[in-house]
This record gives C-alpha cells, sequence and structure tokens, in this order.
C-alpha cells in the first residue's frame, strides 16, 4: 500500500511540474446528473452555487409548479402527437433543437413556436462544451441561431441546455458573459433510446415518484412512453396542484 501510495505521489508530482513549467492549463469537467430522488424531494448538488452564479438553472422555485422541456436531437416520429397533447392541455413547454433537428424537422419546430412553446438551444452540432474552446462552443450556438433566424424569421431563446450535461466552470462563465441563461434538469429518466418501448405506464410512473417542488423536468422526444404518457403526466400532475410555468418565469 505505501509504494503504490509513493507511485501515486510521484506521478502527482511530475504531473504538476508538467503543468507550471510548460504553461498548461487543466480543465475539469463535469457531467450534470440528480440521481434518482423519491418521495418528491428537491435536489442540492454540490455545483449548486457555480450554476446559480452562472446565471444558470435546474430547478425552480420551492412551489407547486413545473417546468416542461423537451430535448429533440432527431425525430421519431411522436413530436407531433405530444405537441396535440399539450395543445390539448394547454400547456407550454421548452424544445431544446439541434442543428440536424431544425433543418430536418423545420415544420414542427414551426408549429412549436406557432403553438406558443419556447425553442431552446441545443447547439447546432451537439458538442460537448468541456471539449471545445469558448470561442468554438459560441460558434455553435450562433450557429444554430443564425439558421434558426434564416428559416423562422425570428430570434431563438437565450436557454442554452449543453448536450449531454456537460459542463464546467469555464463554460458557465462564457454562457454568463454572453447573455445566456444555461437550463439543466432537476428530474428525468432513462427516456432517450429511440426504439425501446417500456409501457406499463414506464414514462408516468418515472415523473410520478420523482415529481418536486419547482422541477424542471427533460423528456426526450424520441420516447414512445413520453409521448403514450403525457397526457395522463399532466392530468395528474395538475390534479395534485401543480402548474406548468415557462422557463421565463424562473
Amino acid at each position: 500500500r505505501g509504494g503504490s501510495y509513493m507511485k501515486k505521489i510521484f506521478i502527482f508530482s511530475i504531473l504538476a511540474f508538467f503543468m507550471i513549467f510548460t504553461n498548461v492549463t487543466v480543465t475539469f469537467a463535469t457531467g450534470f446528473g440528480v440521481g434518482k430522488i423519491n418521495n418528491h424531494e428537491r435536489p442540492i448538488l454540490p455545483y449548486k452555487n457555480e450554476i446559480e452564479e452562472n446565471n444558470g438553472y435546474y430547478l425552480g422555485k420551492d412551489e407547486k409548479s413545473v417546468y416542461l422541456t423537451f430535448d429533440c436531437g432527431y425525430e421519431n416520429g411522436y413530436t407531433s402527437s405530444i405537441l396535440d397533447t399539450l395543445k390539448e392541455n394547454d400547456v407550454k413547454a421548452t424544445f431544446f433543437i439541434t442543428g440536424h433537428y431544425l433543418t430536418s424537422s423545420t415544420d414542427l419546430v414551426r408549429r412549436m413556436t406557432d403553438d406558443g412553446h419556447i425553442i431552446g438551444n441545443h447547439t447546432y452540432a451537439h458538442k460537448h462544451f468541456t471539449k471545445e474552446s469558448s470561442s468554438d462552443m459560441l460558434k455553435d450556438i450562433s450557429k444554430l441561431e443564425e439558421k434558426y433566424y434564416d428559416l423562422m424569421g425570428s430570434e431563438i431563446s437565450h436557454f442554452v441546455r449543453p448536450p449531454a450535461g456537460e459542463f464546467n466552470k469555464e463554460a458557465l462563465n462564457t454562457l454568463k458573459n454572453n447573455d445566456y441563461k444555461t437550463i439543466f434538469w432537476s428530474l428525468a429518466y432513462v427516456d432517450w433510446y429511440k426504439d425501446k418501448y417500456n409501457g406499463n405506464d414506464y414514462a408516468y410512473n418515472e415523473v410520478l415518484k420523482r415529481i418536486h417542488n419547482g422541477a424542471i423536468i427533460l423528456m426526450h422526444t424520441v420516447s414512445k412512453d413520453n409521448m403514450m404518457d403525457l397526457d395522463k403526466i399532466i392530468k395528474k400532475l395538475k390534479s395534485d396542484g401543480y402548474s406548468f410555468k415557462s422557463l421565463y418565469e424562473l
């Protein structure tokens, strides 16, 4: 054990020497996640202050309200039905889109805006922020903004969701300094496999057992479970006293 410890100290010393004398800056990445929180508890994360100090949000106020958000990387045939359900229940959501989704499903994005939903920026190429320079990250965000304006004739919102939830302090600070708000989530579950349908009220049960005050809910439009269960989820949350709010109300 002693030899292993000394070996680690030696490796760390060499790394520190290399960083100091070669002027290298190491940036550490964090993958966002809240884990499985049940009993209607509001998650408290170790990097809570770092996010909030940089115009970031993963949770709303401690009141019976929720914020419904969807990530859209590509179309799987369910988004139209999801939009129908939202309209029938008079609920507005935020759809975080990529460049591929915008160009391949332009009519659906146009319907989202026509129905009064917020369009969020999930970047053009869905590259992890921690693997890009700040300037490249901003270029990818701007590219989606420009393409959106070309196709829609209006500006996309300044809500940004980091691809795969990957972030670091530099990325958060860059977004803040460029007037963006970083949106994470406080409730999510495995729903991104396009060919997997769990059935048995899977999405409904996952949401209801984790719901909490001020929840920012992350769902993916590729999920048949979400499409099938959304109406039941909305009706149950409303009957339990939750209201659906806009990200602009954060």
